[in-house]
C-alpha cells in the first residue's frame, strides 16, 4: 500500500536566504490517495518586462517590488489542483479509468474560463492566467493520472531506476526553437515580441507544425484547444517503490540515478538549493 511520506513547496533559495516573501505560484493539493500539482506560469512584470530568476540580493529585491501580486498564475494552479481533486472525490475507485482522468482533466481547464473571460490580453504583461499541472489517483496497484506541460510525474523502483515518467510537451517546442526556429530568426526572451510569439502563436495551438510535427506546447488557460494536450495514463504499480509528482524546479534532482537517490534518502535537501518547486513523494510501504 502507497502512503504519502513527503508533500512540500519551496521558495526560491535566494529569496529564502534574504528572508524574503516573493509571489509562490505553485501550489497542490492531496485528499489520500489523489493529488494534484500545478505550476502557475511566469508573467512578466508590473512594467511589461521580462522577468528573470534572481540571482542576488538587488535583483530580488527588484523581483519582490515589480512582480504582480497577487498574481492570476496562483489562482489558475489553485483552480485546477482544487478542481481535479474535488472532481476526482465523486468518483467510486472501481469507476476511475483513464477516460474519466481525461473528463477531469478538461474540466479542471474549463474552470479557468472564468479567470480570463473579459481581459484584455497584450500577451505581455496581460498574459492568460494559466498552469502546467499533473494529477492522479492510486488505485488498487494502479496509478490513473494526466499530465501537461513541464510538471512530472516520475515512478521509481526500490533501486531508484526509472520506471516510468509523465510526457513534457514543451519539449517539442524548446527542441524545435532551439535547433531550428533560432537558426533563421533572432530570439531574445527580453524582446517583447519573442514573448508574444512563444506565448501567441504556439501556445495552445495545435496547428502549428514543422515536417508534419507538432511544435507547440499546451497550458491550461481555459482555452478549448488546450485540451490538446492533456495525456493520461493507467500505470501499473507492481514494480514501483516511489511515486513523485513535482513543479519543473525539481527537475535537476530526476536528471539521473545518483541525484534521485540522493534527494530520497534526504528530502530536506530540497530547503537549501534550487528555484520554487513543490514534490509530493508517495513510498510503497
Amino acid at each position: 500500500m502507497f502512503k504519502l511520506i513527503y508533500d512540500k513547496t519551496f521558495d526560491n533559495i535566494i529569496f529564502t536566504k534574504l528572508h524574503l516573501t516573493p509571489v509562490v505560484e505553485d501550489y497542490y493539493k492531496i485528499q489520500d490517495l489523489a493529488f494534484c500539482v500545478a505550476d502557475g506560469v511566469t508573467r512578466d512584470n508590473i512594467k511589461g518586462e521580462a522577468v528573470p530568476y534572481p540571482k542576488n540580493e538587488e535583483e530580488a529585491l527588484y523581483w519582490i517590488k515589480t512582480y504582480p501580486n497577487p498574481s492570476g498564475a496562483f489562482d489558475s494552479a489553485k483552480i485546477v489542483c482544487d478542481t481535479f481533486i474535488s472532481e476526482i472525490e465523486k468518483y467510486k475507485e472501481n469507476e476511475i479509468s483513464k477516460d474519466v482522468i481525461m473528463n477531469i482533466a478538461k474540466f479542471c481547464n474549463k474552470a479557468l474560463k472564468p479567470l480570463n473571460a473579459n481581459r484584455k490580453i497584450d500577451y505581455l504583461k496581460e498574459d492568460l492566467y494559466c498552469c502546467e499541472a499533473v494529477g492522479g489517483k492510486i488505485v488498487d496497484n494502479y496509478l490513473y493520472c494526466f499530465s501537461l506541460g513541464d510538471c512530472h510525474i516520475t515512478l521509481l523502483d526500490k533501486n531508484y531506476n526509472i520506471v516510468f515518467t509523465t510526457i513534457n510537451n514543451h519539449k517539442q517546442f524548446e527542441d524545435y526553437l532551439e535547433n531550428i526556429y533560432i537558426k533563421k530568426h533572432e530570439f531574445n526572451w527580453n524582446n517583447p515580441k519573442c514573448r508574444i510569439m512563444t506565448r501567441k502563436d504556439f501556445r495552445n495551438n495545435p496547428s502549428k507544425k514543422y515536417n508534419g510535427k507538432d511544435v507547440s506546447y499546451g497550458a491550461f488557460s481555459g482555452e478549448d484547444t488546450a485540451e490538446y494536450y492533456i495525456d493520461t495514463y493507467k500505470i501499473d504499480l507492481s514494480n514501483v517503490e516511489y511515486i513523485c509528482a513535482y513543479s519543473d524546479g525539481c527537475e535537476p534532482f530526476f536528471e539521473n540515478k545518483e541525484t534521485t537517490k540522493s534527494l530520497l534518502e534526504h528530502l530536506n535537501y530540497l530547503e537549501n538549493t534550487g528555484k520554487e518547486r513543490t514534490l509530493i513523494v508517495y513510498k510503497n510501504d
